[in-house]
């Protein structure tokens, strides 16, 4: 049987009110910067019953609910992080972050 051996590792302390990137979180971030997130982003939501969705076919229309200009969440995991506004990047989706979130 093989054992885990687990040690502590000391972190800078958050720092709140930083100005430049990376500074948020103070002065190791590159202990953790190499390691890659998956983030969602939500142009919104509906509601539907069964008997609708297998109804659905090719050109159906589902409202989300909310408005065409409103900003689309940015989540990483379930918590939201940011909200922003869609654009066009070459032939792809982007997201131009327009708020950072302080939840």
């Amino acid at each position: 049987m093989s054992s885990t051996v687990v040690k502590g590792l000391e972190l800078a302390p958050l720092v709140r009110g930083a100005t430049s990137k990376g500074e948020r979180l103070g002065e190791r971030l590159d202990l953790v910067e190499h390691i890659k997130v998956q983030l969602t982003v939500t142009l919104g939501s509906a509601e539907i019953d069964v008997r609708r969705l297998f109804a659905m076919g090719a050109g159906e229309v589902v409202a989300l609910d909310r408005d065409v200009d409103a900003p689309v969440d940015v989540r990483l995991g379930d918590k939201l992080i940011a909200r922003g506004e869609l654009v066009a990047a070459g032939d792809r989706f982007a997201v131009r972050i327009t708020e950072i979130t302080a939840e």
